[in-house]
């Protein structure tokens, strides 16, 4: 089912003229949408354990919106914690799961050097699972993507894929050669790895481990802040109450200002701490080997160096990891390494590109176009036939983009919902009438 779905969509694909495919840099987001099933485990309440369960859909799961998309039922979870006492399940309230499939689709994205020229955003890959289970389906899009003889570029995700094992997600992308874009918990800022030669990495890059401790803890501090105020800022939207005397709004000027003073503080210190970071040099080597320009014109460059141990030298190797212990999460650094400097301009606009997925999985949502998330416009049994119609859809989507990119182009006035599909709307070649052939020659 793989191997038909992504046959389909390289076929459209490939109705593109060469030149227009080859426009792409390899640029991709990845990202997973729920695709409703009919059907749902039965007996739901904590109240009947040990009743039979029915599904007309049985390899499907229960999907919630929130962490990683696993959701089950009370009677479960009450089910799993008595059977194994610390590992405390929580069960999802029936308003909040839905008895779903979830598809992953990768799509497409522009080029951060914007002067090589528009093309079609067309979804490249798609891949379905139980909901949660989306581990090795983030490599497994990459490694098709490469077999069909794609570039391979920026590889743009959320938490759910770079949260994986090192060995099992961020090693194999960077072997297949690409760049990874993604996010970080809260928890994860900070200092990540420490080399004894005298780095440290934070949020994702390398850097001269002699820059001060507010530097390592900007992101946190920032990201922390952050929140908080996007907590604040929403509650003050919702509250609809009388505000006697304006106390209210003059709250929220404050700490909107507040906000702004710590956006202004936390530029200038990544700044500063720019200028003691590592730049990636090369590819990952085979043998997981990655080179690194050391800064010689950082400010602190000297500073270092004279330090006892530090690395001497213009570049340097960071080693894979040996015998590093089960439990650490990011030998190495290898887990949360990434293309850009975190929170820098370049990658701010490449992590924004994920919004394209998002788009992607919205467009054949919609009731006026394929409605996947509708059960009942798919009442056959079994997740083989939702598979093949969700294919069918991100089909139809794709060839929508091939034609609205051409359209683009092709119309010569202004494109109204009443003129769009008129053909005088659009450029015409000039006709050829079969009197105007020659009969020879």
């Amino acid at each position: 089912m793989f191997t038909l779905a992504n046959d389909l969509l390289e076929g459209t694909r490939r109705m593109q003229p060469k030149e227009l495919r080859d426009r792409s840099d390899g640029n991709v987001a990845i990202d997973a949408t729920a695709i409703a099933m009919l059907g749902k485990a039965g007996n739901p309440a904590a109240s009947n354990l040990n009743g039979k369960r029915w599904s007309m859909n049985f390899d499907a799961g229960f999907y919630r919106r929130e962490g990683n998309h696993d959701a089950i039922t009370p009677a479960d979870a009450a089910t799993f914690n008595r059977s194994n006492p610390g590992q405390k399940a929580k069960g999802t309230s029936f308003g909040k799961r839905a008895w779903s499939v979830e598809g992953e689709l990768s799509r497409l994205t522009p080029n951060l050097d914007e002067s090589r020229g528009d093309f079609p955003l067309l979804t490249v890959a798609v891949s379905f699972h139980i909901p949660g289970a989306v581990k090795g389906e983030g490599l497994r899009l990459v490694k098709s993507l490469k077999e069909r003889g794609h570039k391979t570029n920026l590889v743009i995700v959320d938490r759910a894929y770079s949260n994986g094992v090192h060995d099992e997600y961020a090693v194999p992308i960077r072997l297949l050669g690409g760049k990874h874009v993604f996010d970080y918990k809260e928890t994860e800022l900070g200092v990540q790895s420490h080399d004894p030669r005298g780095f440290v990495q934070i949020a994702g890059s390398w850097y001269l481990d002699i820059i001060p401790q507010v530097l390592r803890d900007a992101d946190k501090v920032l990201v922390s802040k952050r929140n908080s105020w996007d907590k604040f800022r929403l509650a003050h939207l919702r509250n609809n109450t009388p505000d006697p005397g304006g106390a209210r709004e003059k709250a929220f000027k404050e700490r909107k200002k507040s906000m702004e003073q710590a956006e202004a503080l936390y530029a200038s210190q990544h700044s500063k701490r720019s200028k003691s970071r590592l730049k990636p040099k090369g590819v990952i080597g085979d043998d997981w080997t990655r080179r690194y320009l050391i800064p010689t014109d950082s400010p602190d460059y000297e500073r270092w160096k004279a330090q006892t141990g530090s690395h001497q030298g213009v570049t340097v190797t960071m080693l894979r990891p040996v015998d590093a212990p089960s439990t650490e999460a990011n030998p190495g650094g290898l887990k949360h390494e990434q293309y850009f400097e975190y929170q820098s301009p370049a990658w701010i606009k490449a992590y924004g590109m994920r919004n394209g997925v998002e788009s992607a999985n919205r467009s054949i949502k919609r009731s006026q176009t394929e409605d996947i998330a509708n059960a009942d416009k798919r009442a056959v049994r079994g997740n083989t036939f939702t598979y093949i119609v969700t294919a069918a859809a991100v089909v139809a989507e794709n060839l929508r983009r091939i034609v609205g990119f051409y359209k683009k182009y092709l119309a010569t006035q202004t494109s109204t919902a009443k003129t769009s599909h008129l053909p005088g709307t659009y450029w015409e070649s000039p006709q050829i009438e079969l009197d105007d052939i020659p009969l020879t020659g």
